[in-house]
C-alpha cells in the first residue's frame, strides 16, 4: 500500500520491498549500488548512486571518474563507461594509458545493492 496515496502498489515499485534483518518485509530505497570488477592482480570498486543507476539501467550512455590506484609503483586513473562502445548493458573500465581493464555487462560487475 503507497502510504501517500492509499492505493495498492503494482510493477517495479511493489518490488522495492526487501526482507528485514528481523524478518518482516519492510519497504526501503535504493541509496547506490557498488561495483566490482578485476584485472590483472588487482581488484577495482565503483560505487554509482541510485539517481545515475536509474539512467544507466534506461540505456543511458554514461561516463564516471572511478579512483585512482597505483599499480607496479605507477598511478593510473580509470573511467567507467556504461552504455557506450560495445553497445546496451555494457560496462568498460579503462585506464590511462589507453588500454581497457575490463569489457564485459554491468550486471556482471553488480557487486552489492545499498538501501536507505
Amino acid at each position: 500500500m503507497d502510504p501517500r496515496t492509499g492505493r495498492r502498489q503494482r510493477g517495479p515499485q511493489a518490488s522495492a520491498a526487501r526482507p528485514g534483518a528481523d524478518g518482516p518485509t519492510t519497504r526501503t530505497k535504493l541509496k547506490s549500488v557498488s561495483l566490482f570488477v578485476e584485472w590483472g592482480y588487482d581488484g577495482h570498486h565503483h560505487s554509482v548512486p541510485a539517481r545515475v543507476w536509474r539512467q544507466i539501467l534506461a540505456g543511458r550512455h554514461i561516463v564516471r571518474r572511478g579512483t585512482p590506484y597505483h599499480y607496479e609503483g605507477e598511478r593510473f586513473s580509470c573511467w567507467w563507461e556504461f552504455n557506450g562502445r560495445e553497445g546496451p548493458g555494457s560496462l568498460i573500465v579503462s585506464y590511462s594509458g589507453g588500454g581497457d581493464g575490463y569489457v564485459g555487462t554491468y550486471a556482471d560487475a553488480l557487486h552489492q545493492e545499498h538501501y536507505a
